[in-house]
């Protein structure tokens, strides 16, 4: 009898998904003669009252060129049915009478860490689920890269560069802000690739005090600076500087006073740090104009990127495994990775472990990244 199995993409966008659902499409049918069909909006999706109006049916015909495509057609949501409060509302429950009433015997997906959870508890519920990762944070245990880190490296080391280009001609100080909520893999990439001489990421504290004094060096020598600054660079409420930038600058006052809002998983939505950066700099080095220190925030813009031939090949492959182990092997609750040059498969609970930059001070030091000593006792993520 034909498998029916379910597509979904959840979380944040990013290139590279579409070559995971093309793929697979590819594989469940022409392998194994089941039914792949998409799912919009991922959980959401399947908890909706009218479930199957947020699918949509693929085919290996309805696939060709798909993997070139940006983003995800199935769309994503980042909706958590395994909250205390969704628990109690019976979202687990309703998704399991939706896939039943849908007549769909598993699951492929992509995700990041928030997704892939999900995909964990539903399986803990006897569903099964195989799961692909996907993030330009790269922040997934048990495989080297994720789903769309190779496009928004090269793509954000373009952009970086391009501003590079302007803070020198100009004479400034150039801030890039990218994301990395907990760690720096992506500020790092594209910090390294386009030459910057600074970058900071969430997993090495900044002593502003030593911050600035670097940044003055710099621009005395020659008279431009570029900075790769992750979105989750953690400063000090108590450090001197900032107490005093918000003495000085409404802008900064206005900001730290911000406190985050979170997701539907408990995240801190983050973004701002170079706007604060930027202020602190001017006041510290004594600058004119705050034109003189110029900001560029690429956040979402290295989501919705057509993917490189990387995040294809890597899209592809991941595919086919996932396709293999859910409907040739019949299996389940893992999710697929790469180490080194081979697929590799591993557990939910080990994909979910945390994957920061672990790299030794001296290297990153090497590399460009700021590293404050002493370092600050207390930090905190700014939004």
């Amino acid at each position: 009898m034909s498998r029916k199995i379910a597509l979904i993409t959840g979380g944040g966008d990013c290139p590279g998904i579409n070559a995971f659902l093309a793929s697979a499409v590819r594989r469940g049918n022409n392998k194994y003669e089941a039914e792949l069909i998409g799912v919009r909006n991922a959980f959401a999706g399947l908890a909706a009252d009218n479930p199957e109006q947020y699918l949509v049916p693929m085919s290996a015909e309805s696939v060709v060129g798909l993997e070139n495509r940006s983003s995800t057609i199935l769309e994503s949501s980042r909706f958590n049915p395994f909250t205390d409060e969704n628990v109690a509302k019976g979202y687990p429950e309703k998704i399991l009478n939706n896939l039943k009433m849908l007549e769909i015997d598993g699951i492929l997906g992509t995700g990041g860490n928030d997704t892939i959870l999900s995909a964990f508890r539903l399986e803990e519920r006897g569903f099964p689920t195989v799961m692909a990762p996907k993030s330009i944070d790269n922040d997934v245990s048990g495989t080297d890269v994720m789903l769309g880190f190779r496009t928004a490296i090269f793509f954000g080391a373009q952009a970086a560069r391009s501003t590079a280009d302007s803070a020198r001609a100009h004479r400034r100080i150039s801030l890039v802000e990218v994301m990395g909520r907990h760690a720096g893999w992506l500020a790092l990439e594209i910090g390294v690739a386009s030459g910057a001489d600074l970058i900071t990421i969430p997993e090495r504290p900044v002593d502003l005090t030593e911050f600035c004094t670097e940044v003055s060096r710099i621009y005395k020598e020659r008279h431009y600076v570029n900075i790769v600054i992750a979105e989750g660079t953690s400063i000090s409420y108590d450090d001197p500087v900032i107490k005093k930038a918000q003495e000085k600058s409404d802008v900064v006052r206005s900001l730290m006073k911000e406190t985050p809002e979170l997701d539907a998983f408990g995240n801190p939505k983050l973004g701002g740090i170079s706007q604060i950066l930027r202020r602190v700099l001017r006041i510290e080095l004594g600058l004119k104009k705050i034109e003189e220190v110029r900001t560029t925030d690429l956040g979402f813009t290295l989501r919705g990127l057509a993917p490189v031939a990387d995040d294809i090949i890597l899209g592809t492959r991941f595919g086919i495994r996932a396709a293999d182990i859910l409907l040739g092997e019949n299996r389940s609750g893992v999710m697929v990775g790469i180490d080194g040059l081979e697929i590799q498969e591993v557990s939910f609970e080990e994909a979910l472990k945390p994957k920061t930059v672990n790299r030794s001070d001296r290297e990153l030091e090497a590399l460009g990244v700021f590293i404050s000593s002493p370092r600050p006792k207390q930090v905190t993520p700014i939004s």
